[in-house]
């Protein structure tokens, strides 16, 4: 599996991730062994034909060998995953450097508008991918720290030469709001709150008006084999999907349909699979609106 933005470059191969281009880096070469059975990241290795043996490398940063091993352990949740590439074709804003508000603003106001698209808060997304510590208090608003705030107001303010414009235009609302991912997950970086992704569609059909609601969790396996894994130093999930669904409040009346155990189903393949099942619903209850939520352990992740 290959992964790009610009230049870097990310490859997956049977021994881990191979990088290359990263920013600040030209012609080295990144090699991270995973365990492919945890998808945890071990020994960064950096390479670069003719190099001294003295020449300071890639992995000689501690923070930048950090987000290299998290961009390949989070290559398993792509798209979302990906913001962690994409740290690695910028300068990271923690380092004064020449030029230091350009690159910190072009870094900061990419990064934001990427973790939109991928469905993201971007505030959540900058603070983890650069460990910035985030306060959450149930029932209040994130606080989020005076350097991320610093960072973004910079974005905002400093003009990019090439375009005569901010970096990071103004917020508003109807355009910068984080939108719902197609299939809602646990994810430690989505927003509290989303809105819809696109404006719902005027739906016909005799279950116009009614809301099937999906919940799709993993198989467990048998709590021996989990212990013998775990001395193993391995991971097991279980094969197979379970839905269960339920119509909303005001459809309750209706029956609720029997779903299928979706059988070997591996973490890639989860998310295609749900939404085939979506689609397929949707064509047995013309104009009913029907979701997913999909939990971190059906992604094998839990």
């Amino acid at each position: 599996m290959l992964q790009m933005f610009g230049d870097t470059e990310m490859r997956l191969t049977g021994e881990g991730a191979v990088l290359r281009n990263l920013w600040g880096w030209p012609g080295w070469v990144v090699k991270v062994d995973i365990d492919w059975r945890t998808w945890s990241a071990g020994a960064v290795t950096c390479s670069k034909p003719g190099a001294r043996a003295n020449t300071r490398r890639p992995c000689d940063d501690p923070e930048l060998v950090s987000r290299i091993k998290k961009a390949a352990e989070e290559a398993r949740e792509a798209p979302r995953g990906s913001i962690w590439l994409v740290s690695l074709a910028f300068p990271t804003p923690h380092k004064k450097k020449p030029n230091g508000e350009q690159l910190r603003a072009e870094t900061i106001a990419t990064m934001y508008r990427y973790a939109l698209n991928l469905g993201l808060s971007p505030k959540r997304a900058i603070s983890a991918v650069y460990d910035l510590k985030v306060v959450e208090v149930p029932g209040e608003r994130a606080q989020y720290t005076r350097k991320l705030e610093r960072w973004i107001e910079q974005a905002r303010k400093t003009i990019n030469p090439a375009t005569g414009r901010s970096y990071l235009p103004e917020h508003v609302r109807e355009r910068d709001v984080p939108r719902q991912w197609p299939i809602d997950r646990d994810h430690h970086m989505r927003p509290r709150r989303a809105e819809p992704a696109l404006v719902k569609p005027d739906r016909e059909g005799p279950y116009a008006g009614h809301m099937l609601l999906l919940r799709v969790t993993r198989t467990l396996t048998p709590e021996r084999a989990v212990g013998e894994a775990k001395r193993r130093g391995e991971r097991l999930i279980g094969p197979d999907l379970i839905v269960k669904g339920a119509w909303s409040k005001s459809s309750r009346s209706l029956d609720v349909p029997s779903f299928p155990v979706l059988r070997a189903v591996s973490p890639r393949e989860t998310v295609r699979r749900v939404l085939a099942l979506v689609k397929e619903l949707e064509q047995r209850y013309p104009g009913a609106e029907v979701r997913a939520v999909v939990t971190t352990q059906a992604m094998g992740q839990a």
